[in-house]
């Protein structure tokens, strides 16, 4: 699996289990729900700025985000 889907993917995952919507999430991120979507969509490649800007809004370290359960399998 390309390793841009699996981050989408995994961005995806967490703001669902939040129970946020794309609009609520980019909210508090602070980036334009268009981009999130594109993201999750494995559509563009994400920046550390960005990703940082992700892992920070949904409150997990990147160590959990990449944690090997979830990409060792993608």
């Amino acid at each position: 699996m390309d390793i841009k889907i699996a981050i989408g993917e995994r961005i995806a995952e967490l703001r669902k289990a939040k129970n946020l919507s794309q609009q609520q999430f980019a909210y508090e991120a602070e980036i334009e729900r268009s981009y999130l979507s594109h993201l999750e969509k494995g559509r563009k490649n994400i920046s550390v700025d960005m990703l940082m800007k992700i892992t920070t809004a949904l409150n997990v370290s990147v160590k959990e985000f990449f944690k090997p359960e979830v990409f060792n399998n993608k």
